[in-house]
């Protein structure tokens, strides 16, 4: 009996010493409970100045210096711990756009280049329903247009063409503004595109392949406030 009692009691403490060892191992010194919606704090794999915007169970979502509320995110309470607050915007900030512009006239260009716009406005633009976000409009920085010409054995065989008609070449350059609802986006791009005649006898621009000199894309994401 005596030998029972001690083994029991040996599980006992063995199973209570486990445990200890176990809490104090999954709960991190600098974890942080407790915290309220508008806390200043960091993230372990995010450090920086941020706020918890959100609770969730066992969690708080939280919002990055720099970013906009729909790209905060969910974090585990062990990888939040209270930080600094994130900072006023500064006058670049400020001076960011912060709704996008409508897009460019038709004939901004003149009338020689109307045609083109009109096919690459219509093409990479998009106005969304009204209950939705999403609407793109764009902006030409620079609008280069090549010599009609006509179609030459190495354009290869266009199924969309009609090569009795002539062709030209473009180079431009343009920005494309994205609406979302909490911020926008802007996407300035270089591309080369053909532009002929459709067997329908529509205008048509298509995208061709990029050459030399041409500048990378760029990317930038603005939050509304």
């Amino acid at each position: 009996m005596q030998m029972t009692l001690r083994f029991r009691g040996l599980v006992s403490a063995l199973s209570l010493s486990a445990s200890v060892i176990f809490s104090c191992a999954v709960a991190p010194a600098g974890a942080t409970e407790g915290l309220a919606v508008g806390a200043c704090v960091s993230v372990t794999h995010q450090p920086g100045p941020a706020r918890i915007v959100m609770l969730t169970p066992g969690g708080y979502v939280v919002q990055a210096a720099g970013k906009a509320r729909s790209e905060a995110l969910n974090w585990a309470r062990s990888d939040v711990v209270s930080g600094p607050c994130p900072g006023a915007p500064t006058k670049a900030q400020l001076a960011q756009p912060h709704k996008c512009f409508p897009s460019d006239a038709d004939g901004a260009g003149g009338a020689a280049q109307r045609s083109d716009r009109n096919v690459i406005r219509r093409t990479l633009t998009h106005t969304a329903p009204a209950d939705s976000d999403g609407t793109v409009t764009i902006h030409f920085q620079s609008f280069r247009t090549g010599a009609n010409r006509r179609w030459l054995r190495s354009d290869g065989y266009n199924f969309a063409s009609d090569q009795s008609k002539p062709i030209h070449e473009l180079r431009v350059v343009f920005t494309l503004c994205t609406d979302y609802r909490t911020a926008i986006q802007l996407r300035q791009q270089e591309r080369n595109f053909e532009c002929f005649t459709a067997p329908t006898q529509e205008h048509v621009c298509q995208e061709s392949g990029s050459t030399g000199g041409m500048m990378p894309d760029k990317s930038q994401y603005i939050p509304k406030s």
